[in-house]
């Protein structure tokens, strides 16, 4: 295990062990007590795929024990886990636009640390890209998807009212903010450098700038049940979602997606190496 100050990429040659099939993207914001049991289920699965791949976790400046607390259940994995970070906290679309950035594997699928939607799904998202598409959706909204715990009435209601939006505004899918989405490594890449919205609608912000670009896009049924302690302000986050929508057809009509968005500095805290003990700079 190694901490490192590196900022904004690798600062040594990485080898051919350094690039996966997979990067499982974790963003994470005050997750100290739910972070270890998520670990270990991510690794328990992985360990048994026959491709290689890695946890890459994003901190949005977390104010409790995240980092000390995946840490130590990092050390007891099989799979590689990289821990970034960065104050103070900016929203998750942001971290996940840094963790998109650092990722190395050929393919990455970013999924919340409840694991709502269990980590079993993961393959099923990986065929369709293995198949050709570009970017996979985890949709909820499928008459074979599976709801086994639903979200309270009004949380549910305010999801409803979002999508709605969305698909008049940007762009027809069924679910637009299932926490469960798989990526091209090259095209990820490159939509979250252009991103600019990094609150609850940045899911829709991707959604958009991948119909911009023609990318073949599919949306996949999944399981998923809703998991107590959530972080999400209803009215704030609603209103704020809401006025994302209209930043997003503002900075397209502005041009403002021709170019990248750059990131601000942001830092790898420690990582595993592949057997999970010693470690290495990234």
């Amino acid at each position: 295990m190694t901490e490192s100050d590196d900022t904004n990429g690798p600062a040594a040659e990485v080898s051919s062990e350094d690039h996966p099939r997979l990067t499982l993207l974790i963003p994470a914001y005050n997750e100290a007590l739910r972070i270890t049991a998520s670990l270990r289920e991510m690794d328990a699965y992985l360990a048994g795929r026959p491709y290689t791949s890695e946890i890459l976790i994003v901190d949005d400046g977390s104010q409790d024990e995240t980092s000390a607390v995946a840490r130590e259940a990092a050390m007891g994995l099989s799979t590689p886990v990289r821990f970034l970070g960065y104050t103070p906290n900016r929203g998750k679309g942001y971290a996940l636009k840094v963790g998109f950035e650092a990722a190395r594997g050929e393919q990455i699928l970013f999924t919340d640390s409840d694991l709502s939607t269990p980590i079993r799904e993961v393959d099923r998202l990986l065929e369709k890209l293995d198949a050709g598409f570009e970017m996979v959706i985890g949709t909820r909204k499928s008459a074979q998807a599976v709801i086994a715990v639903h979200q309270p009435k009004f949380r549910e209601l305010m999801g409803k009212a979002f999508t709605f939006l969305v698909r008049r505004m940007l762009i027809d899918v069924s679910d637009v903010t299932c926490g469960f989405k798989a990526f091209d490594a090259k095209v990820g890449k490159n939509l979250f450098g252009l991103s600019r919205v990094h609150d609850w609608s940045f899911d829709a912000e991707i959604l958009f700038l991948a119909k911009k670009q023609g990318r073949r896009l599919v949306e996949v049924p999944v399981y998923w049940e809703d998991q107590p302690g959530t972080k999400v302000s209803m009215l704030r986050d609603g209103l704020m979602a809401f006025i994302g929508l209209l930043r997003i057809r503002g900075y397209s009509l502005l041009g403002r997606y021709a170019a990248l968005n750059p990131l601000g500095e942001y830092g790898e805290r420690w990582s595993t190496n592949l057997d999970g003990r010693g470690g290495k700079p990234a």
